[in-house]
Order: structure tokens, then C-alpha cells, then sequence
């Protein structure tokens, strides 16, 4: 039996999504939103109106099929609308649209704008490297500047994944002294089959499946990682703990130092950082006026994660059976959702059963007049 969940917000892996849907975006033949060009979404309540703790989590701003540059005004309006409410946490916008376009005004947010780059031109691609190039430039012509980064993704067998378009994105990381993302290729069922009805060319690396996870060969990482450091640029591999370092958090909001070996922590800038909070996230803490469930934090020494447990996650890794330190239990029957929201307010992950789901559960809402006026 799943638990009561709420169609007022929807979160992704690393924000709560704000914003709305375009039919229309720049036709990038490997985005996994292409099954949803034509369904129209509108997530226009803000983080705080449903928690005032929701004040603190990272939100981005229209990440759904049609980008925040593509809707320029409409992006303004939600900026302008957590300006009012006074957000605090993180506020992204990932991008390859035209920055030029953008005004140059201030915002009493923690403004991030993460560019997006395939690393080469194809015609997989929906962009160019001359326009990711030319709003690298645009960052030194602002009168009011944000927080900014790279987001190189996705990496495609024997597509983007050579040492020259390595080479040419870490040139300009460096150059803009700016932190670089990366991730493989996500094929889920629905973009997989819409890239066999289209005949686009797009295949897993040797040895690995299409799935839910972003799989990129263990010597492309190498490769991508040795170059990095040669050309002395910050790399991640999680899109939270990228943000995380660029906005200067205490730790990776998502928790990942739990399973520090399967994501490279240990050659992570991050890694002082979040291994001290770790260590220090205390066995009695009073959490009550945050999470909405009965809870109690245990220590474990070789906690497995519930996906490994049922057999739902394609790859599992060693940390995935070996999570140690002081974590959260509950009881209740919880969503990804809600454990991600714990994680991001507490820095503690989760022992609970839960499933995977892009919403929350009812439970977090404490203006309930919007739980009524949804129903």
C-alpha cells in the first residue's frame, strides 16, 4: 500500500522543480524529457508555501521540457516570485539557451546558472559550442553577477567522449575558472524506444545496459578525471554536490558521502567537508520541527539500501550494501521524494521502505487548505 502523496509539488534527484512545460525546446535528440514534448506541466507553488523549512531546499527553475531561456519572462516570474518569499536555498537555471537574452538585473537569491554543453557539434545536439562559448563571455560582461557552472552532459559512447572534447570544455573551465558536471546517458524505456522509432544512433557503453542510472565506462571516467586535475578543474559526478561546493554549503546536500567509494569522494573537493559533517551528525538530535513522520536515528555499520534490497536498481554498487554511520529510521512507507527532502533539510540519509515517485507525501504540507483545493 503506497502512502498519501500530493500532486502539488515535483521533485527530480537534486531540486524541487518550479516552473512550466513548453511543447517546443531545442530538439536534443538524447534528452530523456523528448516522451513528454507534448504534456503540459504547471508547478507554479513555491517551496515555502507548502513548508516553511522548504524555505532551505534547492529549487530549479522551469527543468522540464522547454528551456528557462526559451520562456525568459516566465523564468523572471518565478525568480522574482522566491525573491518575494525570501528563499534561501539554491536557485538554479540549466541552460543552453542564448545568456545574452537574459537581463542583467540583481536578484536577492543564491542565483546559480549552470550551462549546459554536449561537448561537440552534431546533430544529436540542439546547441553549438560557439553559444556555449559565447555565454561563457557573457559572464564578464554582467553588471550582476550570479553563481555559475558547467554542466557537461551527456557523456555518449563514441560520441562526445574523446580526449579532444575533454580537452576543449576543461580549456574553458578553466579559463572562467568554473566547476565542471558530468554524467552518462540516461535510457529509459520511453526515450529508448523513441530513439529506435527515430533511428537515432545512440548506444550503452560495452558491457552495460540502458537503464535509469547515467553508466559512463570506468576508463572514460579515468580519462575524463586525469584530464580535470591536468587542467586543474573541479569535477563531480552528482549534480548536488557540484552546487553544493559552488555555493559554498557545509556539505553535498544529497547526502552522497554515505557511499563515498562507489562516487569518488575521496578525490572530491568536497571531501574535508563532508566527511566532517558526517562524523559529527549526532546520535540524539531533536528533528521533530522538520520531519513530519515518527522517526529515531540509529547508528548501523553495514546498512543496505532498500532499491538493492527489492532488486530495483540496475546497478548496484558495494557502498550500496555497506552504509554505515548515524542514520534516520522510519517506519512509515515514504517516497524517494521524501527521503530526499530529509536529506537535503537534515545531511542525514534514510532507513525507511520506500518507492520511487517525483512527489511527496501529504504529510509535509502544513497549509492544508492547498491539500483541499487540489482535491
Amino acid at each position: 500500500m503506497k502512502t498519501n502523496t500530493t500532486d502539488l509539488a515535483l521533485l527530480a534527484k537534486s531540486f524541487y522543480l518550479l516552473g512550466d512545460s513548453l511543447n517546443y525546446c531545442y530538439d536534443c535528440k538524447y534528452c530523456r524529457l523528448n516522451g513528454e514534448k507534448c504534456e503540459e506541466k504547471h508547478y507554479n507553488i513555491l517551496p515555502s508555501e507548502i513548508n516553511p523549512n522548504f524555505t532551505n531546499i534547492p529549487v530549479a527553475v522551469n527543468l522540464f521540457y522547454g528551456d528557462p531561456l526559451l520562456q525568459i519572462e516566465n523564468t523572471v516570474h518565478y525568480l522574482k516570485k522566491l525573491e518575494n518569499e525570501k528563499h534561501k536555498g539554491p536557485v538554479i537555471i540549466i541552460t543552453k539557451g542564448d545568456f545574452r537574452k537574459f537581463p542583467d538585473i540583481p536578484f536577492d537569491l543564491d542565483l546559480h546558472i549552470a550551462f549546459s554543453t554536449f561537448g561537440v557539434d552534431s546533430p544529436l545536439d540542439g546547441s553549438t559550442m560557439k553559444r556555449f562559448e559565447n555565454n561563457l563571455e557573457e559572464i564578464n560582461k554582467r553588471k550582476y553577477n550570479y553563481k555559475y557552472s558547467i554542466e557537461f552532459r551527456p557523456i555518449v559512447y563514441n560520441v562526445n567522449d574523446s580526449a579532444e572534447a575533454f580537452a576543449r570544455v576543461f580549456f574553458l573551465a578553466k579559463k572562467y575558472n568554473l566547476a565542471v558536471g558530468y554524467s552518462g546517458l540516461q535510457g529509459k524505456k520511453e526515450s529508448v524506444k523513441i530513439w529506435q522509432e527515430q533511428n537515432i544512433d545512440l548506444k550503452p557503453y560495452p558491457g552495460y545496459n540502458f537503464g535509469h542510472k547515467k553508466i559512463i565506462d570506468e576508463k572514460v571516467v579515468k580519462l575524463f578525471e586525469e584530464m580535470a586535475k591536468k587542467y586543474g578543474v573541479n569535477v563531480f559526478r552528482k549534480t548536488s554536490c557540484l552546487f553544493s561546493y559552488v555555493h559554498d554549503l557545509p556539505r553535498d546536500y544529497n547526502a552522497h558521502y554515505y557511499r563515498k567509494s562507489e562516487l569518488g569522494c575521496d578525490s572530491c573537493v568536497m571531501k574535508e567537508k563532508c566527511m566532517t559533517f558526517k562524523e559529527n551528525l549526532p546520535l540524539e538530535n531533536d528533528l521533530h520541527d522538520i520531519i513530519p513522520f515518527d522517526y529515531e536515528i540509529i547508528n548501523k555499520k553495514e546498512h543496505e539500501c532498500i532499491l538493492k534490497q527489492k532488486g530495483i536498481c540496475e546497478f548496484p554498487s558495494e557502498d550500496c550494501s555497506h552504509i554505515s554511520g548515524n542514520i534516520i529510521h522510519i517506519s512509515k512507507l515514504l517516497t524517494t521524494s521524501d527521503v530526499r527532502i530529509i536529506k537535503w533539510l537534515t545531511g542525514y540519509t534514510v532507513d525507511a521502505n520506500f518507492y520511487e515517485s517525483p512527489k511527496i507525501s501529504e504529510d509535509w504540507v502544513l497549509n492544508k487548505s492547498l491539500l483541499r483545493s487540489k482535491k
